[in-house]
C-alpha cells in the first residue's frame, strides 16, 4: 500500500486533515528527542551533585558547593533551603541563655517548616521544567484520533452523497470516499500511538524524579532543622 499515492488521490478535506496529522507527528517526535536529552542531562547532573553532596557533613560546608548549587535541580533546591536556613538563623530566635529558651526552641522548630516549604516550592518549579511539552503530547494523543475520525466520517458522508447523486452503489463510486475514510484513520492512529507512548515514558520519569526529590528534601530538611534548633554550624 502506497500511503503517499493514496494521499495524492484523496479529497482536499482528507489531505488537509492528513497534513495536520503529519505536522503533529513531526512535532511529537521533536518533543521526544528534546525530552530525551533533557532527562539525560537532568539525571547526569543530579548524579554528580548527589555524589559530591554526601561528602559534606556540616551545614557550613554545603555553602562551598559553588556552581553545583546552580547547575542542577537538587542543587537549586538545596540552595533555597540554605537561604531560608540563614534567614531563620539571623532572626536569632533560639537563645539558650534566655529565660524563655524552651518556648523559643519550640518556636524555632515550628519556623523550621519554612525550610521545607521553600524547598517544596523549588521542587514544583523544577518539575514544571521537566514537564514542559508534555501537555502538548497529551493534546496530540487526544486530538489525533478525533481528526482521523473526522476524516472517516467525512469520507463515508461523501460516499453516500455520490451514491445519492448517481443513483448507484457501484464500487467505483463509493471506493474514493471509503479510501479517504480509512487513510485518515490510519494517519490519526500513527500519530496518537507514538505520542501516547512518549507521554507515558516521560510522565513515569517525572513521577520517579519527584519521589527521589522528595526523599532528598526530607534528608536536607532533617539536617537543617537539627542544625537550626541545636545551633550547629
Amino acid at each position: 500500500m502506497n500511503i503517499f499515492k493514496i494521499f495524492m488521490e484523496s479529497s482536499i478535506t482528507a489531505q488537509i486533515i492528513m497534513i495536520v496529522l503529519i505536522i503533529f507527528s513531526i512535532w511529537s517526535w521533536a518533543i521526544f528527542f528534546k525530552k530525551l536529552f533533557e532527562f539525560a542531562r537532568f539525571k547526569s547532573r543530579a548524579r554528580h551533585f548527589l555524589s559530591t553532596y554526601r561528602l559534606y557533613n556540616s551545614i557550613s560546608e554545603l555553602n562551598n558547593l559553588g556552581h553545583l548549587l546552580n547547575n542542577n535541580a537538587y542543587g537549586r533546591i538545596l540552595r533555597n533551603g540554605l537561604e531560608e536556613f540563614k534567614k531563620l538563623r539571623l532572626i536569632n530566635i533560639h537563645n539558650p541563655n534566655s529565660p524563655d529558651a524552651e518556648k523559643k526552641e519550640k518556636t524555632t522548630a515550628e519556623l523550621s517548616d519554612n525550610i521545607r516549604l521553600v524547598m517544596e516550592r523549588a521542587k514544583i518549579s523544577e518539575l514544571s521544567e521537566l514537564e514542559s511539552s508534555l501537555p502538548i503530547l497529551g493534546t496530540f494523543v487526544s486530538v489525533s484520533p478525533f481528526l482521523g475520525l473526522l476524516g472517516t466520517v467525512w469520507g463515508v458522508m461523501e460516499a453516500f452523497f455520490d451514491i445519492r447523486a448517481r443513483g448507484s452503489a457501484h464500487i467505483t463510486i463509493v471506493a474514493p470516499g471509503i479510501s479517504d475514510a480509512l487513510i485518515t484513520t490510519v494517519y490519526g492512529l500513527m500519530v496518537a500511538i507514538p505520542a501516547l507512548i512518549f507521554y507515558n515514558i516521560f510522565r513515569t520519569r517525572v513521577n520517579r524524579h519527584s519521589g527521589e526529590i522528595d526523599r532528598f528534601i526530607n534528608e536536607v530538611f532533617v539536617r537543617l532543622r537539627k542544625a537550626l534548633i541545636t545551633g550547629q554550624q
